[in-house]
């Protein structure tokens, strides 16, 4: 029992122990791992005390002064800017003493050593510097030689450059000597040396093919620029990079080559034109429209094969068409200018059941002739808008032409020109041009506010329906008619208005109005911009009007004071 009791005494003390125990052990573990590692690895370095040589040793000093010697012989050439093989040398005669100096377990010290450092230092400088000479020697070299057409001796000289400059951009020069530039330029004067021989051959197949050309030597020409158009689209292909590649020279071969493959079809197609041209100049139209036809032909197939040749040409294909359908519409244009002959010549001729019965069949031509053949020549779009006019009043042809005859009297001692008997009615004008300007209104009231223009279009329009020409009056025309003078002068005087086209008493010519009223607008050259005004106005003064006052004015004015009168050209009065 005892022992039993001892036992469980014994397991209490362990339990309250226990932590005790275990840190104290945790604790004694460390320091047992510190002192391991603190005293473990290499041991303690027995430092060797070691005897410094004094400067005054008779052999450092003597090899020092041989290091001295040609570090300064090294200066002189230095100084002087030549970096010779001598130099060199003599600098790499010092590095190799100073480094025994310095290597040697006697003398070497920590400023022996940076000397040393110093002396390679410049060592290598003095090599790279040389060598970069040698690099633009080298290039000048190669330059010349390849200017002199040597490849081989210019490829040979850029080798050895490149060979320099990759030493010194890859090694322990100074990197003031480095240049990567240069580097890239002598491996671009390597690939122009490789290209250049490309070259030169398409150069002279360009000028053999020139040559053969003002030969007129095609075959030659044309094999002479397939050589120079296979070279260079190698070049381009193999060598974009050098100055060499042009694709735009290349396009320009191509269209030779394309020329020359054309021109016999070019020959051709001209020669079918000129003998179209020909025929047309004989007024034999179908030969000519043939001949025009196949030279089309030409022309399409060569802007359709050959678009890159210089013979291409679509204005040509223009030309072409507009030959062969003026030919071709020949007979319908020249029935078309009989009937519209015949239709002027019943209209002059005041038969107008005639006219009137031949106008739908003249508008069925020239709707035709415009639809079937729009590029002929004979397609008159002035022609169209005659008949076309002319159809639409075709009603009014016989009161028209009526109202101008009774107006119109001959010139004294002139018998094809008859003149308006007054200034154009407002009726008449309404009539014929469809429109009235005039701020004095009244069909019997003459025409006004009308620029130069507008009387020359109703001279055009009136021209149509009287089947002969219709024009304004000269001054020298004008003057005939005016005579000796007399009738009534419409003036300023009096209440100063507009009077009505047949109020006036007539002059001893049986003329109205030639002297005030409306002043009148007389011929003038169509590319004129002004023409000029004759006769005064009712805002004029008797005394002023009585001196037939003339005026020029722009052909654009238009005023209330401003009319005109019409002459018509005609062989005789029916």
């Amino acid at each position: 029992m005892s022992f039993h009791r001892f036992r469980h005494r014994l397991e209490d003390f362990w339990q309250s122990a226990r932590p005790w125990v275990l840190g104290l052990s945790g604790v004694g573990l460390l320091a047992g791992l510190w002192f391991f590692l603190a005293n473990s690895g290499p041991g303690r370095a027995v430092e060797s005390v070691q005897e410094t040589t004094p400067m005054d040793d008779p052999d450092l000093l003597k090899r020092i002064t041989e290091v001295d010697a040609l570090e300064a012989e090294y200066k002189t050439y230095a100084g002087a800017e030549v970096v010779s093989e001598e130099a060199l040398e003599v600098l790499g005669e010092a590095v190799e003493k100073q480094r025994g100096i310095a290597r040697s377990s006697m003398h070497g010290t920590f400023d022996q050593q940076r000397r040393l450092e110093g002396l390679e230092s410049e060592l290598d400088a003095g090599h790279a510097k040389r060598t970069v000479g040698l690099i633009t020697q080298r290039m000048a070299d190669g330059e010349s030689e390849m200017q002199a057409m040597r490849m081989a001796e210019a490829e040979v000289a850029y080798k050895e450059a490149l060979q320099l400059q990759r030493a010194i951009n890859t090694g322990s020069a100074p990197s003031r000597f480095k240049n990567y530039v240069r580097e890239v330029e002598i491996e671009k004067a390597l690939v122009t040396l490789q290209v250049s021989p490309l070259h030169f051959e398409k150069e002279a197949a360009l000028d053999k093919a020139r040559k053969a050309i003002t030969e007129e030597r095609w075959s030659d020409a044309l094999a002479a620029y397939t050589v120079a158009r296979d070279g260079q689209a190698r070049i381009n292909r193999d060598f974009a990079k050098t100055r060499f590649a042009d694709t735009s020279a290349l396009d320009r071969v191509e269209a030779e080559i394309a020329s020359l493959n054309a021109a016999s079809i070019a020959k051709e197609m001209e020669e079918k034109e000129a003998v179209g041209d020909a025929y047309a100049r004989a007024g034999d139209h179908k030969f000519a429209a043939d001949n025009y036809a196949e030279a089309l032909t030409r022309q399409q197939q060569i802007n359709q094969l050959y678009a890159r040749s210089r013979f291409m040409s679509s204005s040509r294909i223009e030309t072409l068409e507009t030959k062969l359908q003026t030919s071709r519409s020949f007979p319908l244009s020249e029935e078309l200018a009989r009937l519209d002959a015949r239709i002027s010549a019943d209209l002059r001729q005041r038969r107008l059941v005639a006219a009137e019965q031949a106008l739908p069949q003249a508008l069925v031509l020239t709707d035709r002739l415009a639809a079937d053949f729009p590029r002929s020549r004979f397609v008159d779009g002035a022609n169209r808008i005659k008949l076309s006019y002319l159809g639409l009043k075709s009603a009014e042809l016989k009161s028209l032409q009526d109202e101008v005859f009774d107006r119109l009297l001959p010139l004294v001692g002139v018998g094809d020109r008859l003149l308006l008997a007054s200034e154009v009615p407002q009726g008449l004008y309404q009539a014929v041009m469809n429109t009235n300007p005039s701020r004095n209104a009244g069909r019997a009231m003459p025409v006004d506010s009308v620029n130069w223009n507008d009387a020359q279009e109703f001279c055009v329009r009136l021209s149509w329906i009287l089947g002969t020409k219709v024009r304004l009056p000269t001054v020298d025309e004008y003057r005939v008619a005016l005579g000796a003078g007399g009738g009534e002068v419409r003036s300023s005087a009096g209440d100063a208005k507009v009077g009505t086209v047949d109020g006036g008493r007539a002059n001893t010519n049986g003329y109205r109005d030639l002297l005030g009223n409306l002043a009148e607008w007389l011929d003038a050259p169509l590319e004129a911009d002004r023409a000029t005004l004759a006769g005064g106005s009712y805002l004029d003064t008797p005394e002023a009007i009585l001196r037939f006052p003339t005026e020029p004015r722009a052909k654009v004015d238009r005023a209330r004071h401003i009319g005109f009168r019409v002459l018509v050209e005609l062989p005789a009065v029916r």
